[in-house]
């Protein structure tokens, strides 16, 4: 890892130890550091770690309650799967096409007809992913609820109809929101105060309260 030297740090250098790591979820310790490189660090995972997202709607058909722009801001909210993006080429930087192409976005088709009397929902699970794409998994949206639904997209009554193409591609969280990797990076400095940096308030007995 390059950095620069901190004080009292030169020879050592910074240190990562992951605690916990899942699908939705990291948890680990930075040390031998100092907090500007520590929150350094948390700004950069929230606005440069590249992801996908859904950037271009070509609206098809739209007889829903809800205008084509509003729908198209909430498909770009959806959270997209982006293992190995690196495979995807960024539009701006892509050799093959001026606007998007297999080798820098992902096509989503989505078409929903409500044919019931009962208010129908449409889930992120309709989006449908067209081949080919730039590997398997980029651009599958995330899908996390236990009934396997996704976000809801929109409600459409007897004879509502939404037909969508949705061209997602790779991009930073410093251009837009949607393509935010995460929701939220938290750190706190020495949370057991080991270094004895800190005289934590207690109510009576500050072995049994902190």
């Amino acid at each position: 890892m390059d950095y620069d030297a901190m004080d009292g740090l030169e020879d050592v250098g910074p240190r990562v130890t992951v605690r916990k790591a899942l699908n939705d979820r990291a948890d680990f310790t930075l040390e031998n550091t100092d907090l500007a490189f520590a929150n350094s660090l948390r700004r950069t995972m929230l606005a440069e770690v590249p992801t996908m997202a859904i950037d271009l709607v070509e609206v098809q058909a739209n007889t829903s309650a809800l205008a084509d722009e509003f729908i198209a801001h909430r498909l770009g909210l959806i959270p997209l799967n982006s293992k190995n993006v690196d495979d995807v080429s960024y539009t701006r930087d892509c050799e093959f096409c001026e606007q998007y192409c297999e080798h820098c976005s992902v096509t989503l088709d989505l078409h929903a007809r409500c044919t019931s009397d009962e208010i129908m929902k449409v889930y992120a699970r309709d989006l449908v992913v067209a081949e080919p794409r730039p590997n398997e998994w980029v651009g599958r949206p995330v899908i996390t609820d236990p009934l396997g639904l996704g976000s809801v997209i929109c409600k459409l009554r007897k004879g509502q109809e939404i037909r969508m193409k949705c061209i997602a591609k790779k991009g930073i969280a410093k251009e837009h929101a949607k393509w935010a990797p995460t929701s939220a990076v938290g750190f706190e400095y020495d949370p057991h105060n080991k270094l004895k940096h800190l005289d934590y308030w207690y109510e009576e007995d500050p072995v049994k309260e902190w």
